[in-house]
């Protein structure tokens, strides 16, 4: 049920927010409907007052006529809207069970005229023809109610009357009314407070976004309500302490590497004076893998990928690029075809993870195979033909100066583990993520995640 719900039920809080008043308003009109049927008249109000005020007249008009105008009389009034008025000598049957508007007409009735009894005056409202709702008159679009009255005359007689006022108010009729005159435009004016409030949170998710994939953004207006503004500024205050942080970050890192430099130098010009060729042959190889570590740690720092603006970028040719600058360099390097996908990202950043993913699993794993896949995420897949690595080690391959067996490859052009940290970084500053797993038939396959703008 609540997956059905959710299928109908809109997913923005624009959608959301206009549905609830919808709703709230509706049931509001039907609340006041209620109300209104509760305390209605069955007959209009105005209708009814002007057929009481004419049986008044025909009444009064008898009580001055001879008995030969009678007839003239009652047909006078009763002509042109199909009213009737005459007069018997026969006592009409008393209504016994008589409504609450009826007993109201008859003492209305009553008080029209002077010394007339409330017992002398009989009153009863007729279904229609065509029922309670009754014949519906195109010209006015209410519907009639026959109302049949008797009044005793002075000479015991009594005049009755046969009338077609006026129907109350139906509720079906005042919908029509007052749903498009109460409601329309009340849904106009919370549309624009509705965007007015919408705007500011959108446009900060938008902001989130960016800064999730490492961008920086300007900072965002203080508009609409008072609770928009104050996340805006919030959200203002900690990109500019997160951006803080990370300059100093990048600046200490590299300070120190920097530094690290002038006594590397000096140590190396010590051991040059040192007579044991096999001593210092191995403070030599030592002092080279420290400088090697300064200078690749001096590099991550200098290419931070914040510093570096996004840009829209073709993944396949990318990807095409590095294979190509792998294969110049004798490697065995493939790439499956794929059509172009157009991302954004920082290019030099990007491009650096792939190769250094790609130059893992040439030195660990002989070959490299790399596919692009586009489905919810953009995926890019390299796999090798190496031994994999054991399972425990799949996450800890990603701490930096992190080797399995430090001894291997340092005579190959090797690192000093910061390949695969390097990797992971530029990917998660584009908001996604590098992850390794063996493959069944044997090899590693590291995948790049990229999350699709907008998602």
């Amino acid at each position: 049920m609540r997956a059905h719900a959710r299928r109908w039920w809109p997913q923005r809080m624009a959608g959301q927010l206009i549905a609830l008043l919808l709703i709230g308003l509706l049931a509001t009109q039907c609340l006041a409907v209620l109300v209104l049927r509760s305390q209605a008249q069955m007959l209009n109000p105005v209708s009814r007052d002007q057929v009481l005020d004419r049986l008044a007249i025909v009444y009064r008009m008898i009580r001055m006529s001879s008995v030969q105008e009678e007839r003239a009389v009652l047909d006078a009034m009763g002509a042109g809207d199909g009213a009737r008025f005459w007069i018997d000598a026969q006592e009409p049957p008393a209504h016994p069970h008589a409504t609450r508007e009826e007993r109201q007409v008859q003492r209305d009735l009553a008080a029209k005229f002077t010394r007339v009894p409330l017992e002398d005056v009989r009153v009863e409202l007729l279904a229609p023809p065509g029922g309670w709702l009754g014949s519906f008159d195109a010209r006015l679009g209410w519907s009639r109610l026959p109302l049949q009255t008797a009044v005793r005359l002075p000479d015991g007689r009594w005049l009755h009357g046969l009338q077609e006022p006026l129907a109350g108010y139906q509720w079906w009729r005042l919908l029509r009314f007052s749903i498009p005159f109460s409601m329309l435009p009340v849904l106009l004016i919370a549309l624009v407070f509705i965007y007015w409030t919408v705007g500011p949170i959108k446009a900060l998710a938008q902001a989130a976004e960016r800064v999730s994939r490492g961008e920086r953004v300007a900072p965002l207006p203080l508009v609409g309500p008072r609770e928009a503004r104050e996340v805006s500024a919030a959200f203002n205050l900690m990109q500019e302490k997160l951006t803080r942080f990370i300059d100093d970050r990048t600046q200490l890192l590299a300070a120190i590497s920097h530094d690290f430099r002038t006594p590397i130098t000096s140590l190396r010009l010590r051991v040059e004076l040192i007579a044991d060729s096999e001593q210092r042959g191995k403070m030599i190889r030592t002092l080279d893998e420290m400088r090697d570590m300064v200078e690749q740690t001096l590099q991550f720092a200098r290419d931070d990928a914040a510093s570096e603006a996004m840009q829209e970028v073709d993944l396949q040719a990318l990807l095409q690029e590095v294979h190509d600058e792998h294969r110049a360099l004798g490697r065995s390097v493939r790439m499956e075809a794929a059509p172009s996908l157009i991302h954004r990202a920082r290019v030099v950043s990007l491009k650096r993870a792939v190769s250094n993913l790609v130059d893992n699993a040439v030195r660990h794993g002989r070959s490299a195979r790399m596919r692009l896949c586009s489905g919810e995420d953009i995926r890019v897949e390299i796999d090798d033909e190496g031994p994999g690595l054991p399972a425990e080690s799949l996450e800890r391959v990603f701490d930096p100066f992190f080797q399995l067996d430090p001894s291997r490859h340092r005579g190959e052009g090797g690192g000093v583990g910061l390949g695969l940290s390097i990797a992971r970084s530029c990917v998660r500053a584009h908001g996604g993520d590098v992850t390794l797993s063996n493959l069944p038939a044997g090899g590693l396959r590291a995948v790049i995640v990229l999350p699709r703008l907008g998602a």
